[in-house]
């Protein structure tokens, strides 16, 4: 067993200390065989001391050594280990590197050298640009107040705009030009700016002009032009009776009735004698249109002319007559609509109004327009330019070609006319508009609108402006009536 630390005592007679001596001899060469050497007892200057506690425990002082020692080792290979895997982490440290250049410009990354706390590789580059420009700190430099000193010297946009990688680059909501099909990006309008009138003839039938002159003095850029004997009498006759034909098809619906405002619905109702209060709640939701059953009961109180359309394809004839109007106009196929026959019954006309849109900055307006009369109208029914002085009385297979814009590309008010009242007979016209600058759209068939709510093949009735405008009936949807388009028309193609 150990044994307590004893003090040096005084030497005793020879005998007893030899004799102690050999017992402790004997006892020390016990305990050195289970213990290790260094626990033996020394002699100093002859006086013999009682074993130390430390060097009992010398042992475990060796064992703490060596585990000592196998920490260090372990720390060492650890070092190496490091040493090993910054190599890796600085070539994939690179890698973001130089991603993060991509995305941050060299300038930004120059002038937040010196802040605090720099942004991040991956804030939105539209951050980064604020952070330059107002100097503030983000709000996790605010929260540990670490907010770095604001920078006065100006600041330079880069050259080039950075890029972003997918997951940094921030939706952005398309453009109206963006959504467009490539057809429509790549479409290269045609610019009309002027009539080429001349004398031509057409299977064997000379046709001759003659310019109608104005009878009022007055500034304008209208000129009036007539062909007599532009269409034969067959093909007058094929036309009106295509025209009715589809009329009466169509007609097996009673149309839906629109408005350009509901002062328009307002004026008509009073000049039918009609009292009923309206409001713009009774159009159907988003449409300037009243419902199906609200048509038919105005239906008897409401009179209006018909209008039938074809476009330049559907037949033989809409390429016959676009070649014969080139030739003897000068107006040019790829800037025509769509081909329009209208009847008008007795006691039926549309009021004073121009063609083309008085103040409007669009050039994608009806520049000139053709009409011809497809049959004799006994009484009224006149085409009259009223700032002009000019009346045509309708003459089967007569032609009259106008300008309704200037060269450069404005609506001509003096271009003004009406269509008499017929007073005995019934007239039928066949037109086309030719625009200043063409469009995509321009003279093919459209997809009709959904709006409003109506059966297959139910026809409409559009009621223009009330004082330059009639009401009449269609057998195609468009989107004029579309209040979205209405708000929109400037923007589109």
């Amino acid at each position: 067993m150990p044994q307590k630390k004893g003090k040096a005592t005084k030497r005793k007679p020879e005998t007893t200390e030899k004799a102690r001596a050999e017992k402790g001899d004997s006892k020390h060469e016990e305990m050195a065989e289970k213990k290790p050497r260094s626990q033996a007892t020394e002699k100093t200057n002859g006086v013999q001391e009682t074993p130390k506690e430390e060097d009992l425990y010398s042992t475990n002082q060796d064992f703490g050594l060596v585990l000592l020692v196998f920490v260090i080792l372990l720390l060492a290979l650890g070092v190496l280990f490091m040493c090993f895997t910054s190599k890796e982490s600085a070539k994939s440290s690179a890698a973001v590197s130089k991603t993060a250049d991509d995305v941050i410009p060299k300038e930004a990354v120059q002038k937040c050298a010196g802040k605090t706390d720099a942004p991040k590789a991956d804030m939105l580059e539209e951050e980064i640009e604020e952070l330059k420009k107002s100097g503030k700190s983000t709000k996790k430099d605010k929260e540990e107040g670490k907010v770095p000193p604001a920078k006065t010297e100006p600041k330079e946009t880069p050259k080039k705009p950075t890029k972003t990688s997918p997951k940094q680059k921030k939706p952005q909501p398309m453009s109206e030009e963006n959504r467009l099909p490539e057809e429509i990006k790549e479409f290269q309008p045609t610019i009309l700016d002027r009539l080429k009138v001349r004398n031509v003839s057409v299977d064997g039938r000379q046709l001759r002009y003659r310019e109608l002159k104005p009878t009022k003095d007055v500034d304008t850029n209208v000129r009036v032009y007539l062909f007599d004997n532009f269409l034969t009498a067959r093909e007058c006759e094929g036309l009106m009776s295509a025209h009715s034909r589809h009329v009466q098809e169509a007609s097996k619906h009673d149309p839906i009735i629109c408005f350009d405002s509901i002062k328009t619905l307002r004026n008509h109702l009073k000049d039918a004698g009609v009292k009923v209060k309206v409001s713009s709640q009774d159009f159907t939701e988003g449409t300037k249109c009243l419902n199906g059953s609200f048509s038919s009961q105005l239906k008897q109180h409401f009179h209006w002319s018909y209008s039938t359309s074809f476009y330049p394809g559907e037949s033989k004839f809409s390429a016959t007559f676009e070649r014969r109007v080139a030739t003897a106009t000068g107006l040019k196929p790829e800037n025509g609509g769509k081909f329009q026959i209208t009847s008008y019954a007795q006691g039926i006309g549309y009021k004073s109004h121009t063609d083309c849109v008085v103040g409007s900055r669009d050039k994608r307006d009806r520049f000139a327009t053709i009409l011809v009369y497809l049959q004799d109208v006994p009484k009224g029914g006149e085409t009259k330019f009223t700032e002009l002085g000019i009346a045509v009385t309708p003459t089967k297979g007569m032609a009259i070609v106008w300008n309704n814009m200037t060269p450069d590309g404005s609506c001509d008010p003096t271009s003004l006319h009406d269509a008499s009242k017929v007073r005995k007979g019934h007239k039928f016209i066949i037109q086309r508009w030719y625009y200043y600058k063409s469009f995509y759209s321009l003279g093919k068939r459209s997809p009709e609108p959904t709006l409003p709510a109506r059966e297959s093949g139910q026809p409409r009735v559009s009621c223009d402006e009330y004082e330059h405008g009639s009401c009449r009936w269609y057998d195609e949807w468009n989107y004029d009536h579309i209040e979205e388009y209405e708000a929109q028309k400037l923007n589109l193609a």
